[in-house]
């Protein structure tokens, strides 16, 4: 999975979903979501769209900053996440303004115009953008809002550098290129901005708040479960899947703690957030 993308890996078990759902939320994709959250005033009275929402996150943080009259329809193509997100919006005074869907933002089954808001968080990685960003202009109102997070260039910055320097010393332009390849994968500024004007939105802004994934070793970092999940995949592909991958990836270990000293490192993560309107 990448980095970027916010769902566990295709075809998703009951325990990939919990672990997603007691992992990547609250150290990763939870700290995306409140920049979609942060947008939405509290009372706000609008029926909002959810694209990719995994497990719940950001849809019933969205519904408490809607009013009485306002509601979530959310949707995933992970039947396994949404079902989880259902269990949990089951039985609760949530339930009743609250919906989610198995249906991917790449062909909405809704009307035109129908939609206050669509927010997606992290969901542009696991998307066919030139498809999916018309299908989300359709579905809003005239002056409806689209917000979007997405990691941003310069994520994971620390890893590529370290796999740059591995790809050099071993004269490897196949994993020179594979590098680049997943650095262009985090958008810059004027990318997202470009994106969003070319499929018609307009008053475009974007937002950036970076964190740090913290951890006590190199080591530590190897074998951290939310590491596991969103960024070992991406350096497995770059060292490649073939006999050999894995001693990039041990010269990979060694050379952080080189860098590190042994302890303590951390890797930074720019959430970029895009809001934007459909012209009325």
């Amino acid at each position: 999975m990448s980095s970027g993308a916010r769902r566990a890996p295709p075809a998703t078990t009951a325990q990939d979903a919990l672990q997603y759902d007691s992992v990547v939320v609250p150290r990763y994709s939870g700290l995306f979501a409140q920049l979609i959250v942060d947008e939405i005033l509290p009372g706000t009275r609008a029926t909002v769209l959810d694209v990719g929402c995994g497990s719940g996150t950001p849809a019933f943080d969205v519904l408490r900053r809607l009013t009485e009259g306002g509601r979530v329809i959310a949707i995933d193509p992970d039947a396994t996440l949404v079902d989880l997100a259902r269990r949990r919006a089951a039985g609760g005074e949530d339930g009743r303004r609250i919906f989610f869907k198995c249906e991917s933002a790449n062909e909405l089954h809704f009307g035109d115009e129908v939609f206050d808001i669509v927010v997606g968080n992290l969901a542009l990685g696991a998307l066919d953008a030139p498809v999916a960003m018309p299908e989300m202009r359709r579905v809003l109102v005239p002056g409806g809002r689209i917000l979007l997070t997405q990691a941003m260039s310069g994520s994971f910055e620390e890893a590529l550098d370290v796999l740059r320097e591995i790809a050099a010393k071993n004269d490897s332009p196949t994993i020179a290129q594979r590098i680049e390849s997943v650095a262009q994968r985090y958008p810059t500024r004027a990318e997202m901005a470009r994106l969003a004007e070319s499929t018609g939105f307009q008053d475009v802004r974007l937002r950036e708040q970076s964190f740090r994934l913290s951890f006590r070793s190199a080591r530590d970092l190897f074998v951290d479960p939310l590491m596991r999940l969103i960024g070992i995949p991406e350096w497995r592909f770059i060292a490649g899947f073939e006999p050999g991958g894995e001693k990039i990836l041990e010269q990979m270990e060694r050379t952080l703690d080189t860098y590190f000293g042994g302890g303590p490192l951390s890797l930074t993560v720019n959430a970029g957030l895009l809001a934007a309107r459909r012209a009325l």
